[in-house]
């Protein structure tokens, strides 16, 4: 899953995406990128800080892009599912990307 989203950001940020946008927009595709429901996967459950500290550090070489993203834009926020990620901000950025693509739609057809 993690060399998936990986080659996932690779072709994001060859595409001229920073890892800032490319958060929002994997929050914004939800379970269409890995194809299931994304919050009935928790990658860190059972381990400890400091395990998922030193198995994303080990990974760096095979995960290059979902390790920088995640140094760059990851911060603490223990209210929500994830625990890293504000998640109404992310709702709205998700809807909002939605809603202008579907008025885009409207007024192009």
């Amino acid at each position: 899953m993690l060399l998936y989203y990986d080659g996932l950001l690779r072709l994001m940020r060859d595409g001229g995406f920073s890892y800032d946008l490319i958060h929002h927009a994997l929050h914004a595709l939800g379970s269409r990128a890995p194809g299931f429901t994304q919050e009935l996967f928790d990658p860190s459950a059972g381990t400890s800080d400091e395990e998922a500290a030193a198995a994303l550090e080990s990974m760096t070489e095979r995960i290059p892009h979902l390790v920088a993203m995640l140094t760059e834009v990851a911060h603490d926020d223990p209210d929500s599912a994830l625990g890293w990620c504000d998640d109404q901000a992310e709702f709205e950025f998700g809807l909002d990307l939605i809603l202008d693509g579907l008025e885009k739609m409207r007024t192009t057809a």
